[in-house]
């Protein structure tokens, strides 16, 4: 056998995959379902230190935003896989369940109304790779397999390696240490416990502009106090104040707004063990903790605003967010290899997240002076507790391969807790504004940026569910596979759900094959969307408005039209081309999937008339109103193609060269109308609106292609990777005039959609960008490793917002960057940093 051919091998027979089948025993190639397997090391490529990001460097149809003063989701960066919400993929760990969060995300962006696993809890270090499913796969691992799975096996080696690694912005910003340890040790003859230990520090990087509002009151030629003026360039003599300027705006420093990576530090900690009973039984247990504390800036309120004591905050202040997320897991089994003739695996996996938020830095201004500066804001907590009877078998059917049964049974429990904050944060404290122009107004009540959760925004869910499941898989021949999954579930909250999926794959010869699959499959309403019950501070159309995310079961929600939810459905269609030579591997999977009834948060409905018709049915406090529902029908359609081909050179170096990329679409099939009690009030506002909308359809990059190459020789390796990250879209501004719409999209890719009455909402788009990422490495010794590099080797930055400027104010309006200290947008699939070096050195032995 050839040189080439020998190391081929030797790689296919390590990326043997675990998911996609309960059989196993395949390569990705030989798989009836496209599959991602990816290794430690290369993850842990161009010095990234969290996983999320990780996979989003590696995976083709992986992405995500860079969420601004979101809450939790500034750090759990909802992920989209081929184009779908963060709660449609499942995540496995060495093939079991993992938990959730417990938080729902109520923020104005991409997988608002969603929740997502919190990939902070689990150290790269001790995983031995990660696969990728990208295929609906309901009907073999149940509930949220919608875009696929996403499956981390743990390391169960022995030995040590550990690593410790600083990076930092050019910008000298975003300082990130992190060091970590993974040692594995015999237990007895045959068994190993291997144990991971990791911290990061993560020092917050901000590419906020100043903020050139007028900050202070002004002062009318009779003497009288005004507002400040909250357009761009007012405090600086760039647009006009509101009145004479105060003279503490010539020595304010405007640096006092925050965007970009907010602070936090984590603490890993995970193990896997497996030991032998016997000859034919094993043990195995693994699981982990991990306590992220985080401080999340959100926006600046100026002295002059009516959200500020000035006997306490003279000159504005910035309230902030103290983030407590801790996550436990731990699964314990036992496996055989004979059960009646059956192999068995017997295993129960408990997992929890919960959440402590509070505010500091803050005011509740309704309280006046005796105000706290610090508020409870919530805390949140989810618990799964999962134990499954998997079993296995090979049935001799008279041909040359056996008829292959997987079958098993599941039963899981789940709990979610919503608490209440501090009232002090909630409560109208009847102590009206204090000094100011608006002296003697009513003071707007709650904490700030947001009221705490009050009395009744408190939730105690729980459910239970049942699975039996069955798999087929058959060789008839050398060239065919086919396979069948079918799995009934009944959940004690919605009721029962069936769902099947068929499989192939035809060699074709020549090292081509072709492969294809139908799928069925379902989302379970999470617990915290059906509970979550809460206000939220969001920017609508460049201002802050405080909107109340109700319960679908409160009576509010109902009076606003919400009904009870009902579980997303899918229907999956996969299609693919595999080729695999002696050095080349490629495969290019085209795929539809269609998802009935998908959970969302509604449109916001903001409106006098529906605030006075809530009023009148005795639910008060409700300027603005959303809550989840089962909005639309999608269908997103898309193409996978990967290529890993490998050069052996006789001088002794080698090139691995791997071209990855996504291309995909999302189209609705249906959208809800105006619900019926909000159209009796003469209000038109749609159950989800075009903002809504693209948050599904537009702004998440619709193709992602990277082409990366390793090349190594001796003791040194070179990776160079290019990542193009394709065009997203957000509405930028709403009802804006045909003057204000000259004045501020010139030098902009936008399209404007028809508001009615001469006005316009304005859709910008964001052109895709290239971004490279570079990493040396030297083995100085045969238990060292040394490395540097940079992500985003020249300093890419995706493009901008609209831009307030002298001319729009002039047309009356600011610009979509918050008066000018916001340029960059969320929707970044990349984040908006700039360049980042780094420095590693690694030991193993």
């Amino acid at each position: 056998m050839a040189r080439g051919q020998e190391q081929a091998k030797v790689d296919r027979e390590f990326d043997v995959i675990t998911v996609g089948s309960r059989f196993g025993g395949r390569s990705a190639t030989d798989s009836a379902t496209p599959v991602d397997s990816i290794d430690r090391e290369a993850l842990e490529r161009h010095g990234r230190v969290d996983l999320i990001q990780m996979l989003k460097a590696q995976v083709p149809s992986f992405t995500t935003p860079r969420p601004i003063a979101s809450g939790v989701g500034d750090y759990l960066m909802p992920p989209s896989l081929r184009g779908l919400g963060p709660g449609e993929v499942l995540v496995l760990i060495n093939g079991k369940r993992r938990h959730t969060s417990a938080d729902l995300n109520a923020s104005n962006g991409i997988g608002r109304g969603d929740i997502a696993v919190d990939f902070n809890a689990i150290p790269s270090l001790a995983l031995s790779q990660v696969e990728v499913l990208r295929d609906g796969a309901a009907a073999q691992y149940g509930s949220d397999a919608i875009s696929g799975v996403i499956n981390m096996t743990l390391d169960r080696s022995l030995g040590t390696r550990a690593h410790a690694s600083y990076q930092s912005t050019s910008e000298g910003d975003g300082d990130v240490y992190e060091v970590s340890a993974s040692s594995g040790f015999r237990l007895g003859k045959e068994g190993v416990l291997r144990l991971t230990a990791a911290f990061q520090d993560h020092e917050a990087a901000n590419r906020a502009r100043p903020d050139t509002r007028q900050q202070y009151f002004g002062t009318s030629p009779n003497g009288a106090l005004l507002m400040p003026s909250g357009n761009y360039g007012s405090g600086t003599g760039l647009t006009p104040s509101n009145g004479a300027l105060d003279p503490r705006e010539a020595s304010f420093d405007r640096n006092v707004f925050f965007q970009g990576e907010q602070p936090y530090t984590n603490r890993q900690l995970f193990f896997n063990l497996v030991t032998p009973l016997s000859d034919d039984v094993e043990f195995y247990s693994f699981g982990g903790y991990n306590r992220l504390l985080g401080d999340i800036t959100y926006f600046f309120r100026r002295a002059g605003q009516d959200e500020n004591v000035r006997a306490i905050y003279p000159d504005g202040y910035i309230p902030r967010l103290a983030t407590e997320i801790e996550n436990y897991s731990g699964a314990f089994g036992v496996r055989g290899g004979d059960l009646a003739g059956f192999g068995w695996d017997l295993s129960t996996v408990y997992g929890r997240n919960q959440q402590e938020l509070t505010y500091v830095n803050s005011v509740n201004v309704s309280l006046g002076a005796a105000s706290p500066t610090s508020f409870h804001r919530s805390s949140a907590q989810f618990e799964q507790w999962t134990t499954n009877l998997d079993l296995t078998r090979d049935f001799d059917i008279g041909m040359s391969n056996p008829l292959q049964l997987a079958t098993g049974a599941e039963y899981r429990q789940e709990w979610y807790k919503l608490f209440p904050g501090a009232l002090d944060g909630f409560v109208s404290g009847g102590v009206p504004i204090l000094d100011g122009p608006n002296r003697g107004k009513p003071a707007i009540p709650g904490s700030q940026p947001g009221p705490s959760n009050g009395p009744d925004d408190r939730a105690s869910l729980s459910r239970r569910s049942y699975a039996t499941y069955a798999e087929l898989q058959l060789e008839p021949t050398q060239r065919l596979l086919l396979s069948a999954a079918l799995r009934y579930e009944h959940f004690s909250d919605f009721g029962s759900t069936t769902n099947f999926k068929l499989a192939s794959r035809f060699d074709l010869g020549a090292g081509w094959a072709v492969r294809g699959s139908w799928n069925t499959g379902f989302r379970a309403p999470a617990l915290a969307q059906s509970g979550y019950n809460a206000s939220n501070t969001l920017i609508l159309n460049g201002s802050q408005a405080v909107v109340r995310v109700a319960s679908v079961d409160s009576e509010a929600a109902r009076l606003a039209g919400a009904t009870a939810l009902k579980p997303e459905k899918s229907d999956n269609i996969s299609l693919g081309l595999v080729y695999e030579g002696d050095n080349l591997t490629a495969t290019l999977d085209a795929y539809q999937i269609k998802v009935k009834d998908r959970i969302a948060i509604s449109s916001t409905f903001q409106d006098t008339r529906l605030t006075d018709y809530l009023a009148s049915q005795g639910q008060v406090g409700f300027a603005a109103i959303s809550y989840l529902t089962n909005a639309v029908d999608t269908q997103t359609r898309g193409i996978d193609l990967v290529v890993n081909h490998r050069a052996q050179f006789a001088w002794g170096g080698r090139l691995d060269t791997t071209l990855t990329g996504n291309y995909n679409t999302t189209s609705f099939d249906r959208i809800a109308g105006t619900p019926a009690p909000i159209a009796d009030l003469g209000i038109t506002t749609p159950l989800f609106d075009t903002t809504q909308q693209l948050r599904f359809s537009d702004s998440m990059p619709r193709d992602k292609i990277a082409l990366g190459f390793t090349y190594a020789q001796g003791p040194f390796a070179a990776t160079l990777t290019n990542t193009r990250y394709g065009k997203v879209s957000t509405m930028a501004l709403t009802g804006k005039t045909s003057a204000q719409v000259q004045a501020l999209v010139p030098g902009y890719d936008v399209r404007l959609l028809d508001a009615g009455a001469g006005r316009y909402d304005i859709v910008q788009t964001f052109k895709p960008k290239v971004l490279t990422d570079l990493e040396l490495s030297w083995q100085a010794t045969p238990i060292l490793r040394l490395s540097l590099g940079a992500q985003n080797l020249f300093d890419v930055y995706p493009g901008q917002n609209i831009a307030s400027s002298a001319a729009s104010v002039a047309a009356g309006t600011n610009g979509a960057d918050n008066a000018g200290t916001q340029p960059y947008n969320a929707i970044s699939p990349f984040g908006f940093t700039g360049r980042t070096w780094f420095v590693r050195a690694g030991i193993s032995f």
